[in-house]
C-alpha cells in the first residue's frame, strides 16, 4: 500500500506543479522552452536509434550473405557423356 501512496502523491504534486506553471505568465515561457528542448532531445535519440538499426541490419545482411555463400554446395564438375561405341 505504501508504494501506491507515494505514486499517488507524486502524481498529484506533478499535476499541481504543471497547472501552476501554466497559469503564471513566466511559467508558460518556461514550459514552451522545456518542450522545445525535449522535442529536440527526442529527435536526436530517434535519429541515433535509426542509425544504429540500419548499421545492425547491414551487418546482419552481410553476415547472412557470407554464410549463404559458404553453405551453397559447389556445382558438380561436368562429366563426359559415355561413348556409344564402347558399350558391350
Amino acid at each position: 500500500m505504501h508504494p501506491v501512496l507515494l505514486f499517488a502523491t507524486g502524481l498529484v504534486t506533478g499535476i499541481v506543479g504543471v497547472r501552476a506553471l501554466k497559469n503564471s505568465g513566466k511559467g508558460k515561457d518556461a514550459l514552451e522552452s522545456l518542450s522545445g528542448k525535449t522535442r529536440h532531445g527526442l529527435d536526436q535519440a530517434k535519429s541515433g536509434l535509426r542509425d544504429a538499426t540500419v548499421s545492425g541490419l547491414t551487418a546482419i545482411e552481410k553476415s547472412s550473405a557470407s554464410l549463404r555463400g559458404k553453405l551453397t554446395p559447389a556445382a558438380p564438375a561436368p562429366t563426359e557423356p559415355p561413348e556409344a561405341g564402347n558399350t558391350p
